[in-house]
């Protein structure tokens, strides 16, 4: 797997892409592309990595993406008969920006859009307001595609509880494949390898650099040290089994790689800002009024 450009095919008779696929297993593939995206995950839980972003993601949390950025959503398959079931909308910022840079009434999405560059995160409860609207374009064709299009998207940029995903100092930096391709060899041995002990050497062979250099490379393309992104990536997992699993928080935390069990709960707070019991409870309490 390496860093891949995407160019998005549209047929000739329709605009702008949109498709719901119903595959075993999220896409893994640290990309980019031109047009926005907006990614509905109906079925399916997993780790996203938006930017200098990642955190776990569930099931119903609309994300809008900004042009260029780049992202990664991954899931776990612990069964080979199971399988997500998520809408892709992606649409070039020349067909959009044509309304939206001239028609007055669609200033709100306008804003959006430019907030989309670090990436947006609809709360799951408002994006599960709009599924419907959604898998309306997905069913649409001629004229009344790109109207639902514009539509959810005025709906969108309506909805006042969001937060952007990539921090406020991230740059995409997409230009160099080559440095992108070896970041994104890093990031996938992370990925096969976070259960164990992973060194800056390692590290560093894998990019062909010195541990200096390697380094100052990884918190250039990052925002952050790589062992803070392998803290992260860990915790990443640990939430997801939090909520999807009834292991106990130790058996978590020797599941996600920590070799003690106060390593866990330092590190645990550090990234999410409450321990781990504590956000077991948060969660669970969030299930029963949602249920």
């Amino acid at each position: 797997m390496q860093l891949k450009y995407f160019i998005t095919e549209n047929d000739d008779h329709q605009s702008f892409f949109v498709e719901r696929k119903t595959i075993p297993y999220f896409g893994v593939d640290w990309h980019y592309h031109e047009e926005y995206e907006l990614l509905y995950p109906i079925i399916g839980t997993g780790v996203r990595i938006v930017g200098d972003s990642m955190e776990y993601f569930n099931e119903n949390e609309l994300v809008l993406l900004g042009s260029q950025l780049p992202h990664l959503f991954k899931n776990e398959v612990h069964d080979s008969s199971e399988e997500v079931d998520y809408i892709i909308i992606k649409f070039s910022p020349s067909l959009i920006h044509t309304f939206v840079d001239n028609v007055p009434e669609f200033s709100n999405i306008k804003t959006m859009l430019e907030k989309s560059r670090r990436g947006i995160i609809f709360q799951s409860i408002d994006s599960y307001v709009l599924l419907e609207d959604i898998i309306r374009i997905c069913e649409s064709s001629g004229a009344n595609r790109l109207i639902q299009l514009l539509k959810t998207l005025n709906r969108l940029s309506c909805i006042e509880n969001t937060r952007n995903l990539a921090s406020e100092n991230f740059n995409p930096a997409t230009g160099n494949t080559e440095k992108e391709d070896r970041l994104q060899r890093i990031i996938n041995f992370i990925s096969e390898n976070y259960l164990r002990e992973i060194t800056l050497q390692e590290l560093s062979d894998l990019a062909f650099m010195t541990t200096n250099s390697f380094c100052r490379f990884f918190k250039e393309r990052t925002g952050k040290t790589a062992f803070q992104f392998i803290r992260e990536y860990r915790i990443s997992r640990a939430c997801q089994m939090i909520i999807n699993s009834r292991k106990s928080i130790s058996q978590i935390c020797h599941d996600t790689g920590f070799n003690s069990f106060s390593s866990f709960n330092r590190v645990f707070k550090s990234v999410k800002g409450i321990s781990a019991s504590e956000y077991k409870g948060k969660y669970q309490r969030l299930n029963n009024i949602s249920s």
